[in-house]
Order: structure tokens, then sequence, then C-alpha cells
């Protein structure tokens, strides 16, 4: 605190001491040789030059110690290079020095500077900054009209600076707050071209000296990882990196705690969800190839009220070795999934997707459960390839296929594969679209192929493979492979598309007089076990309905079918009416939204084109009626978000059914991710690790934990 000065000395504080001045007696005050660095950087403008001019010299007492970064300030050349000045800033009011002032604390208001009486009139129109909690941010000043800050140390520099721009202030003030001057959400800058060529050579380093794959650089999770480096440097300055990233030991524990909380913290939104009648889940199992250990993968998919499609994966669990995978031993497992966020009392009402696996099928038969569409599709290409007694190429076609995996196992064990511009692909029963991959990696660099094995005098690989035949055979798997990668898709709906892709895939199916005698064949019988494996739900009629370019279903031939779906959608709107109490009411329809023209349309061979005047009705006969603009950038979800208002029952019915998924492929693509997690070097991971490794792979993405 100052005590002040002896009689007769002059009045002034010992901090606005000037050259010249006599020492005063005055005990000197005890934030002495405190000091605040400021960073290099431009500001805007010429104000503030004597304030540099004032504090460009730094003290001979105490270190300096770091501060925020001040480059975007707008103090203009105030705070346009590197000084120090003091951080303390003098308290009359509390008769000591200003509070300490954390870097991170939010700034939100300049208030009335705090001075002696004695103090220069500049501080009219100038003031300090405090924080969130009233404590004052010390070194600095700003201008109460158009809020420029500069760097102010009342020891060092008189306020001649302040008084200028206090003159000229023309009341602009800053495009930007100071709360955004000096907050975490800085505007990041573009790196330098030298620090980029630094960053790629440690980079470089890394993978070289851990042996890590090139990605190990590239990903969400490793940018936030870096980014974070990066910040704490900026407020830190350089610190040890050993000390500051954790032992791989408390990483590993820290996945285990971290998965835990955000389970906790998804309990309310999922029970939430799931109170609504709005809830899906997918499943599956799978063996991993190095313990053997196998999992079962529960996944919960969900359309909020914002209308946003949600896929979490609630559980990548070890399945007890000691039980069979039998229906009444599967079913407990998946109560046991869902009891662990507090949702098993949903479990019979939620809709099912799952594969045809008899143990998955008699544990699901008291519930609604749909067959994964892409897994038929799979199962209905790799049953037409197996040979039978009718099947008069059956033969000729499994040689094909069989000399084609000899090929491609032949050239992955010499040096031939690295000769080849593209890598042959094997094919896998159990992945999707594998087969198509196998012969189109062959039939687009055959004559390639043929090239090397003549030059190894090993032609008669080829025996069983013509150039001709292995086209037509990728143009007729083409097909199955567009409906697949449709029909998994997670960003978007897709059970209003498994009718449209059934009757595509149908169409494909039909003899024409192009097709050589082996792919006829194949079509014909291809198209029989379609039929009888292939089961159409009426929730794929409902989700169908539900898209507003579908609605009219020209590709459900029966028109009885089609009366059945508006009675069943109209039975749904009463429930929910009665449900809410609400009375029943008609529907005015509004007037026709302006049409579109476009080049193309993904589903223009199947959408709506109805242009009849609609009429006074009720909500569903209102929706049937209502014109659909075509557009090239339909997105169903935001086109429900914008006319909620107008059909909000039919919303709120396609917020349940437009939420389950037309596949099984969320735990198709859990299980490529545990092989990632579960490799030769990580084979030793604890089941409950993978599980929750991939739970915040899954949930991360969602989850806004700060």
């Amino acid at each position: 605190m100052w005590v002040g000065p002896r009689a007769g000395a002059r009045s002034d504080p010992p901090w606005r001491g000037s050259s010249g001045s006599s020492k005063p007696t005055a005990r000197p005050p005890p934030w002495r040789g405190t000091h605040l660095r400021v960073p290099a950087g431009g500001g805007e403008g010429r104000a503030g030059q004597g304030a540099e001019r004032g504090v460009g010299r730094s003290s001979r007492a105490g270190p300096a110690r770091p501060a925020p970064r001040y480059r975007s300030l707008g103090a203009g050349r105030a705070l346009g290079r590197s000084t120090r000045c003091s951080s303390r800033f003098w308290d009359r009011e509390a008769g000591k020095d200003g509070l300490d002032w954390s870097p991170e604390a939010p700034l939100k208001t300049v208030t009335g500077a705090v001075v002696p009486a004695a103090a220069s009139s500049v501080w009219e129109k100038f003031g300090v900054i405090s924080d969130e909690e009233s404590n004052i941010v010390k070194g600095f000043a700003a201008c109460k009209t158009c809020l420029k800050v500069f760097v102010f140390d009342s020891r060092r520099c008189g306020s001649s600076s302040l008084r200028k721009h206090a003159d000229t202030c023309a009341g602009n003030k800053l495009t930007r707050s100071i709360e955004q001057y000096l907050s975490k959400g800085t505007e990041l800058k573009v790196p330098r071209r030298d620090d980029k060529d630094t960053i790629t050579r440690l980079s470089v380093n890394f993978v070289c000296n851990d042996i890590r794959p090139f990605d190990a650089v590239h990903g969400e999770g490793f940018f936030a990882l870096a980014q974070g480096l990066i910040d704490v440097g900026a407020k830190a300055g350089r610190v040890d990196v050993k000390q500051l990233l954790p032992d791989p030991t408390t990483v590993s524990r820290g996945v285990n705690k971290y998965a835990e909380k955000i389970r906790q913290e998804l309990i309310p939104e999922l029970k939430m969800q799931l109170e609504g009648g709005n809830g899906v889940v997918t499943l599956d199992m799978w063996t991993d190839d190095y313990r053997k250990t196998s999992y079962l993968c529960v996944t919960l998919h969900y359309i909020n009220n914002k209308l946003g499609l949600f896929e979490r994966v609630l559980c990548t669990s070890e399945w007890d070795s000691s039980l069979r995978k039998t229906a009444d031993n599967i079913k407990p497992a998946i109560i046991s999934a869902l009891r662990k966020f507090g949702i098993d009392e949903f479990y019979s009402k939620l809709v099912y997707v799952t594969d045809r696996g008899a143990n998955i099928v008699a544990a699901l038969r008291t519930v609604t459960r749909l067959s994964c569409a892409a897994h038929i599709f799979n199962t209905v290409l790799y049953t037409t390839f197996k040979p039978s007694q009718e099947d008069m190429y059956g033969e000729e076609v499994t040689a094909m296929i069989d000399s084609a995996k000899s090929l491609v196992t032949y050239f992955k064990q010499t040096s031939l594969q690295a000769r080849l511009k593209k890598t042959l692909k094997n094919s896998v029963e159990t992945r999707w679209n594998s087969l198509h991959t196998m012969l189109e990696s062959i039939s687009s660099q055959f004559e390639d192929i043929r090239t090397l094995l003549e030059e190894r005098g090993e032609v008669d690989r080829l025996t069983n493979l013509d150039e001709e035949a292995l086209s037509d055979f990728v143009a007729y798997l083409e097909r199955f492979k567009e409906a697949t990668k449709a029909l998994e898709a997670s960003k978007t709906p897709t059970l209003h598309l498994t009718i449209v892709w059934y009757e595509r895939i149908r169409r494909h199916l039909r003899a024409s007089s192009n097709d050589s005698n082996i792919i006829s064949s194949l079509k014909e019988k291809c198209l029989s076990i379609l039929q009888d494996k292939f089961d159409i739900h009426r929730l794929h009629r409902l989700a169908m309905f539900l898209h507003p370019k579908l609605k009219s279903m020209k590709l459900i031939a029966d028109s009885s079918e089609v009366a059945s779906v508006h009675s069943e959608m109209r039975r749904l709107v009463k429930d929910l009416k009665d449900k809410r109490g609400s009375p029943e009411e008609h529907c005015h329809h509004p007037p026709p939204e302006k049409r579109v023209r476009v080049s193309a349309d993904t589903l223009s061979d199947v959408e709506d084109s109805n242009d009849e005047a609609p009429q006074y009705q009720d909500e569903v006969a209102a929706y049937i009626d209502h014109k659909t603009p075509k557009d090239d950038h339909f997105e169903i979800l935001s086109w429900w978000q914008d006319h909620a208002h107008l059909f909000p029952n039919i919303a709120q019915i396609a917020r349940s059914i437009l939420a389950i998924p037309a596949s099984s492929a969320a735990s198709e693509r859990d299980f490529s991710c545990a092989g990632y997690v579960i490799q030769e070097r990580r084979s030793q991971l604890k089941p409950s690790t993978v599980d929750d490794v991939l739970f915040l792979h899954s949930n991360l993405k969602h989850h806004h934990h700060k």
C-alpha cells in the first residue's frame, strides 16, 4: 500500500514519477518488479504511440512472466512490439495492488479507472478492464468510447498518449469485442511456410522413429490434440512436453473413466428419445482374429426433436465364452446392454434391424424386427453363384471365380503386384461387394496382367478368365454394389430406399438381348432367389410414403396396398392425436410450391409429378396432394423440419419411422473399427477397454463435453 509523500514533497504518487523528480520517502509499492511480457504482434492504426515509447524498456527487477497473446487487440502501435510493462495496477479503493488476472478470464466491461484524486482528467474518457468477477486486468487502459486497448503503466509513462487518443477519438467502435480479443476463441492464424516445413520434418521423424503409419498425423482426434498443444504453448510459453503429455497407462485409465462419464451423461437424452417412441436398434456378433474373442455390438438410432439423425454405439461387449450363441442367451445379453443406460424397459417397444441369422431371429421373435436389406442382397448373390444341379453354367461360373481368387493370391505372394498400377483385391464372402471388387480389379488391368504372366511363361493362369466375360460379370454386379452403398448410408434416412432398390434390382435382372448365355442364366436364378428371400415389411411401405417425392408410391402396382398404407397412416395419426388429447380437425392445404427445373435427380424415375389442385381435407390427404418441387439437393429431414407446422402429426411419425436404417451396417462399421483396435501389437487389450474405445469413437462426434 502507498503510504503517501512526506510534507513538502510533490503530491503525485510514486508510480507517476518522472525523470528528475525527487525520490519519495514512501515505502515502494509491493508490486514493484513484477512484469508482464507483451508478445510481438501487429496492431491497427497509430493510436498509443506514446504508450509504446513509454513502456518500450524492460525493468531490471524481477523475471518476466508470459501473458496472453495481444496481437489482435486493436490497440495500435501501443502493442506493436515486444515490450515489458508492469502487470500491476493501483487500486485505491482496495488500498493495495490489483488482484492477479488469469489470461483465460473472460473480460466483460470497461469501467472507470480507480486512481488517486490528483490523477489526470483523461480518466474521464478512459477506464480499466475487468473480468466477469469484477477483478481488474492490470497493465492496460481502454477507451470508453471506441474500446481500443492501450498498454499503460503509471510508473513508467504518463497519460499523454491516452489524452491524444481522447482528443481524436471519433467513437468508431471496434468490430470485435474485448472478450473476443482476449478469449480462447481468438481467430486462428495461417501458419508461415517455414513453420509448416518444420512441422513436416518433425512429422517425418515421428512416423519413422516410432514406426507409425503415415496417417497417424491425420484425423480429427490428432488435430484436436495438436491444437491443444499449440494453445497451451501460446499461454504458457515453452514447456517440457514430456511433463505435459500423459503416460500411456494414464491414457488407458482415462479412456475407461471418460467412457463411463459419457455413458452417465447420455442416459437422460436416451430416455427422453425413447419415451417419445423414437428408437431403433441394430445389432450383430463378431469374433476377433487373434484371441478368438466374440463380441456383441448394439447400436441405437434415433431422430431428435431438431430432426437430426443420430447413430450411437451403446456397446461392443465381450460374449461369455461359456455360453452358446443361442436365442435364449442372446436376448438377455441385449437387455443387459440396454440396462447399462437405464433403457431396458423399452426393449419390447424398440424396432430391431439384424441379419437373418437363425439365432438372432429367434431371440427377437417377440418384438418388431426387420432384415438387413444390404445383407439380403449379399446373400442372394453368393447363393446365386453356388453351383446346383439345375444350373447349366454353375461349374463354369465357379471355375472363373476360383481362378480369379488364385490369380490374386499368386500376385500378392510374388513381386508381380508391385508392377501393377492398382492393387488386386480378393473376395471374402462375409464382406459386401467384395466379389465385384475382386473381378473389377482384374478386369480393369487385364492386359497388364496378361503381359506380366507372358513374361514368366504362366499365361495358363488365365485359362478360366476371359476378358469379355469378366467385363460382363462386373457390369452385372455393379447394380448390387450401388444398392448396398445407398442402403448402408449413416448420415441420412435409408428405409424408404428399400423398396426403390428392390424394384431397381428386379428391373436389372430382367433378361436382355445383349446378355450372354451365362449372364442370362445367372439373372434368372438370381431373380428367383431375390423374390424368395426379400421381405417387404409394412414399415418399408410407410417409410416410402413418408418421403415427399415417393408418396404416390408408383413402384407398388397393387392399388389395394397403396390404400392400405394410407389407412395405416391415418390410424397412426389418430392414435397420436388421441394420445395427445387433441381433437380431430381438418387441414387446409397450402398453395403449391413453385416448381424448379433441374437436369436430373437420383429418384427421378420413381418420384411424383402430380399437379392436381388441392382440396380441403384431413392431414394425410393434404400431405398426399402437397406439391414437392424437384431439387437436386433434396434432404428429407430438412423438408420435414420446414413442413412440420403443416403436417405436425405425420412429422412426428416420420421421426420414428425414418430413424429405422435399411441395413445393420452400423454394427459392421463398428467391427471394422474393432479390427483397427485389436491388432497383432494390441491383441492383449482387455475386452472392456475395446468396448470403451469403440464407444468413445462413436459417441465423441455427438458429445459436446467440455
